[in-house]
């Protein structure tokens, strides 16, 4: 339980998120149950895109689950888990799936027992790479060839960067649980600001671990960066005047005191509501003195093209959300300080993507 409670933090980390398993007994034909359109959607995944032989696996749906919407931000998302068995007498494998808007952004397996029985035996990480591709390609509808181009000639045992007009390759390797594994990973970044990604995972023998593809999920909108740095702080400062919020026994609270600024531009489809993916500055104004309901700073979300304000926002500790003057503010929350600021630039779980650009300013 302890191992496969740790093998998901580490999945977390590469965005891919992990469920708990069922266990079968012995191989048999195909029986998991096709109830839903998302179970149909895993089970061709699973039997046209999986590079695992099924021939050697008895396969059982465990469960179905549905994430209403994320605890920091009123998104509307809906967010489907899903989680297979596959079975054999030497392997037992759990298959965890991630589908939104109908569909497969995400996939996991989790080596429970033995080791993967793939339906080929591979001459190198890039030649399952290769393989993988050819099926997913045919899956996604989406023309990779020019990601797969990018591994020509790479030495995929060894981590490195490469960088073409608007493509970032990131290729890194690790060891964790007694496993090594290859992450590679492509991101398409315009003007320094990261906005889709396909990321893959596989073990030393080149067989999959994981695979998360957000290009299937959102498409990429104007990328115009209008505003500066400097001239979105300003916006934050500027506007921060007319900004209050509401506690629970009717009082507002308002002439909020900045000592210090962070700002991020960032991507993201911050309303959720077309998946289009715009940069947006990300400004956090942090206060001088703790605020009632212990709000330690103002969040500002500008739009990096127009300049407009998206919305306000509070970062408190304690776990207590607190509604703007407008009615519509998200409010991030955390257990301390700490573990908000260093997260600074999480704003829609799983759909945030930041340049790393960071600029500091003291009070004004």
């Amino acid at each position: 339980m302890v191992k496969a409670f740790l093998m998901k933090t580490v999945v977390i980390l590469f965005a891919l998120l992990i469920v708990t398993s069922l266990i079968t007994v012995f191989p048999a034909p195909v029986t998991a149950q096709s109830n839903s359109d998302a179970q149909k959607k895993a089970m061709y995944f699973i039997k046209n895109v999986l590079p695992v032989d099924l021939s050697k696996y008895a396969i059982s749906f465990h469960s179905e689950s549905i994430q209403d919407g994320t605890p920091i931000s009123n998104d509307n998302r809906k967010v489907t888990s899903l989680q297979y068995q596959l079975t054999s007498e030497d392997s037992d494998l759990e298959v965890n799936f991630l589908i939104e808007r109908n569909t497969i952004w995400s996939c996991y397996i989790y080596v429970k027992e033995g080791v993967v029985i793939p339906n080929k035996q591979y001459l190198g990480q890039f030649d399952a790479i290769q393989s993988f591709f050819e099926k997913y390609q045919t899956y996604t509808k989406i023309d990779s060839s020019d990601l797969l181009a990018m591994l020509d000639g790479v030495d995929l045992t060894k981590d490195s960067t490469i960088t073409t007009e608007n493509i970032n390759l990131n290729i890194k390797n690790g060891y964790y649980m007694g496993k090594d594994y290859m992450s590679v990973k492509w991101t398409h970044t315009i003007g320094g600001v990261e906005y889709t990604s396909l990321e893959l995972i596989f073990d030393a023998e080149g067989n999959l671990i994981s695979v998360g593809d957000t290009r299937v999920l959102y498409s990429i909108g104007d990328t115009s960066v209008n505003v500066s740095f400097d001239e979105a702080v300003d916006i934050a400062l500027d506007n921060l005047q007319f900004y209050s919020y509401e506690m629970h026994d009717g009082s507002i609270v308002k002439d909020f005191k900045v000592g210090g600024v962070t700002v991020a531009l960032c991507s993201s489809p911050v309303d959720y509501v077309d998946c289009v993916l715009r940069p947006y500055y990300d400004v956090r104004l942090i206060l001088e003195e703790p605020a009632p309901g212990s709000v330690f700073g103002i969040t500002v979300f500008i739009w990096a093209n127009t300049g407009e304000i998206i919305k306000f926002g509070n970062m408190a500790s304690g776990g207590l959300n607190y509604v703007g003057d407008d009615g519509s503010v998200d409010v991030v929350v955390a257990q301390n300080r700490s573990t908000l600021i260093m997260g600074v630039v999480v704003i829609v779980v799983m759909a945030v993507m930041v340049t790393g650009v960071v600029v500091v300013k003291k009070r004004r």
